[in-house]
């Protein structure tokens, strides 16, 4: 019993010896720039039952050596094995957030870890303007489960109405297209950004139109004219626009109105820049009709 607890001892004397030696290594790596090496001995450090202390060495030389990924790893480690440590952990982090952000698209995926660890080591520290970050390049359906911790981390209007906007996107691209417009049109009531207004009216646009669309199939005439109604309001002179423009006609024609049918296929013909399939669409609407040409019609007052 004595012979194998001295041997357990020298085992882990063995392992503590070797992490010490690795890590001695990547102290003088880090000494002269040499990050590669200082990273391969850290890391080699801590397999052999480094310290936490090494997930934080391996974390800085990492950011040093621009091994993104290597640090977020090494920062999240440092919070979890020392609970204590987690201020510095998420110091790292948002270290590293600020470098991947810099870094421009090629780095969006490291501030998205960086931000998700972020929350993981530090559940409440403010997130300022990475507070969309999180939701870089998570599917729709996940997406829509972190954005309202994300809302609620946003500390500034402009991060919220850009969180708004993506949370729509998610409820639209997951078909929740009711619950999407109105999202997209608190947006519209919130800002003034005019990135953020075109982004939100195409949002509605796109909706309504789709809700348009399912109404018309389900014989609900005087709903589908509603949704229409503000596709056309939200997306003028889009293809959206145009393409809710027709289902308007189409709504009205359910109704009984020919006159209101016509004006809307008229106007999709009327307008600049429509894409041929849907000029098209809206001159074999009007023909249909029997009623008198679009000349004949632009004369009457449209």
């Amino acid at each position: 019993m004595r012979v194998a607890t001295g041997l357990a001892l020298l085992v882990l004397a063995g392992c503590s010896v070797a992490a010490a030696d690795h890590e001695r290594l990547g102290d003088r790596a880090c000494q002269e720039g040499r990050w590669s090496t200082a990273i391969a001995e850290y890391r080699a450090a801590a397999r052999s039952g480094g310290r936490p202390r090494v997930w934080a060495k391996l974390g800085n030389a990492a950011l040093s050596g621009r091994d993104l990924g290597t640090a977020i790893d090494a920062f999240t480690a440092l919070g979890v094995a020392d609970p204590a440590r987690s201020a510095e952990a998420a110091i790292g982090l948002e270290r590293v957030a600020h470098v991947a952000e810099r870094g421009g698209r090629a780095e969006l995926r490291h501030l998205a870890s960086a931000v998700r660890a972020l929350r993981t080591v530090a559940p409440g520290r403010p997130l300022g303007r990475f507070a969309l970050a999180p939701t870089i390049d998570l599917p729709p359906g996940e997406a829509l489960g972190a954005l309202p911790a994300a809302l609620a981390s946003a500390v500034d209007g402009r991060t919220v109405d850009s969180l708004l906007v993506a949370y729509g996107t998610a409820q639209w691209v997951t078909t929740a297209c009711e619950a999407a417009t109105r999202t997209f049109q608190t947006v519209l009531r919130r800002t003034r950004d005019l990135g953020l207004r075109a982004s939100a009216s195409g949002g509605v646009g796109a909706c309504a139109l789709r809700l348009g669309l399912d109404a018309l199939a389900g014989e609900q005439a005087t709903i589908a004219e509603r949704w229409f109604e503000a596709a056309v309001a939200a997306a003028p002179a889009t293809p959206s626009g145009w393409r809710a423009a027709i289902g308007l006609g189409d709504a009205r024609l359910d109704q009984g109105d020919v006159l209101g049918a016509a004006l809307a296929y008229q106007g999709v013909l009327s307008a600049t820049g429509v894409p041929d399939s849907l000029t098209k669409l809206a001159t074999e609407k009007l023909n249909s009709l029997g009623t008198a040409p679009p000349a004949a019609l632009e004369d009457g007052g449209l």
